[in-house]
């Protein structure tokens, strides 16, 4: 095979074995004003028996992660850069698992860090009391 139809051969089966996807979104251009009043929320907060939840992780050549993946978001609560970030995220999310609360409130963090050649595992436990929004 000569060398130009190699390279045109390598140049087809490399054109057809990328795929890029590009999505956008146009913002609609008018001037509406909402004018929403906050939510008014109490929690009542069950302190009679504490939730907790555990979860480990490994974390190898500093980039491939392995271990849960489910975790929860809260906005009031903010999980500060640092060991143990997504194992806090994924411990609360256990916690809450099964229940029928809304919020983790008063969590206590315990994070503990085992340090291997290329990599890291991770435990971390929360334990807190559980609470459930009352809207009025």
């Amino acid at each position: 095979m000569k060398p130009t139809k190699l390279f045109a051969f390598a140049l087809l089966i490399g054109a057809v074995g990328c795929t890029s996807t590009y999505r956008s979104a146009k913002l609609s251009e008018s001037e509406v004003v909402l004018d929403i009043a906050p939510v008014q929320v109490d929690i009542d907060v069950d302190t009679t028996h504490t939730l907790s939840g555990i979860t480990e992780s490994t974390i190898i050549l500093g980039f491939i992660r392995l271990g849960e993946t489910k975790y929860a978001i809260y906005p009031h609560m903010q999980f500060e850069r640092g060991p143990g970030r997504t194992e806090k995220q994924i411990a609360v999310s256990k916690a809450l698992e099964g229940t029928d609360y809304d919020v983790l409130l008063n969590p206590k963090f315990m994070v503990q860090q085992r340090r291997a050649p290329f990599v890291l595992r991770t435990t971390c436990q929360v334990v807190g009391y559980g609470g459930k929004f009352i809207f009025e």
